[in-house]
């Protein structure tokens, strides 16, 4: 007697799919370029820009007074910077149809990555605002060339080159940042970061110096502090895409410190994700509409309080 098998024959309709009704999460990059910057809102009727401003540092006088003489007098200075936002969005179109007949609920699968995607462009807002910093440093023998363009093949981001950086924001008496709990804040890619542990010097600290145990660095691949500085890792980092040598790319690594740059949001319009039902969009009630908003701005405060340290990767020659 013949045996009725699921998927042959006759009974291939019987032979269904089952769904997840649970999406599979979605890869998203570490935010971390507003996080560093001193905040300031606008408040509700105060314009769309704020002004940071600084009583500059009196210059020094080692000069002995004359007796009986009343020396010149000194003068201050102030400065200021303004930061004004932009506003920035996206949205899309749902069809009634889809809405009701989907087996996936769209509209809230849709708010959520457009609340993951706002997120992102904010970062990218901040971060293309301070790579734009005049305190730069560049790897290896492309100091000498004083340019992006020089910088090559290993020439990689190691513990020589985050002394240097360090040493630059100390010439200058800038302190560690305070959002950095009181340590300067190195912003890298993943991709320096693998450079970092190959560094021998960089490794032997972790070895000699660092915590024992699971939570040493080595096993936990998390940058533990080096000469002062918390490592923030981020694949938003900003790389200059086939700018040096040979079409090496360029990875900008920030070394920020005290009041470096200043990110300012409007009280008034927080960021925020916005859906529209069909009876809001037209006539018929075709389609609802999700979308997401925000205000931003960022500026540089002390274009001496932050070092971008331009270097390449090894990734590119592993790839």
């Amino acid at each position: 007697m013949a045996v009725e098998l699921i998927g042959a024959a006759g009974m291939t309709v019987e032979l269904k799919q089952t769904y997840d009704k649970i999406l599979l999460d979605r890869a998203l990059p570490n935010l971390v370029h507003q996080q560093f910057g001193e905040q300031k809102e606008i408040p509700p009727k105060g314009g769309k820009s704020v002004e940071f401003r600084r009583m500059e540092r009196i210059t020094i006088s080692t000069t002995a007074l004359t007796e009986g003489t009343v020396p010149a007098e000194t003068v201050a200075t102030f400065s200021n910077v303004a930061c004004t936002i932009s506003q920035y969005g996206m949205y899309s179109k749902i069809s009634d149809l889809l809405e009701s007949q989907a087996f996936d609920p769209v509209i809230a699968e849709y708010q959520e990555n457009y609340g993951e995607i706002m997120g992102d462009v904010l970062d990218r807002v901040v971060r293309n605002v301070i790579v734009g910093g005049t305190t730069i440093q560049y790897a290896s023998t492309a100091a000498t060339l004083g340019s992006a363009t020089g910088v090559g093949s290993g020439m990689f981001l190691d513990s020589a080159e985050i002394r240097e950086a360090v040493n630059t924001l100390e010439r200058g008496n800038i302190k560690p940042s305070k959002q950095g709990g009181g340590r300067y804040v190195m912003l890298l890619h993943s991709d320096v970061k693998r450079d970092l542990f190959a560094d021998p010097n960089i490794v032997e600290a972790f070895e000699h110096a660092a915590e024992r145990g699971a939570g040493n660095p080595l096993f936990t691949g998390e940058l533990g502090d080096y000469m002062g500085v918390k490592f923030v890792i981020t694949s938003n980092a900003y790389i200059e895409s086939s700018l040096g040598l040979s079409g090496a790319d360029v990875y900008n690594c920030l070394l920020i410190g005290h009041q470096a740059y200043g990110v300012t949001k409007l009280t008034a319009m927080q960021a925020r994700t916005i859906i529209h039902g069909k009876e809001l969009s037209d006539p018929l009630e075709s389609y609802s509409t999700v979308g997401w908003k925000a205000a931003i701005g960022a500026v540089i405060l002390d274009q001496n309080a932050m070092v971008n340290i331009k270097v390449n990767s090894s990734r590119m020659l592993a790839a």
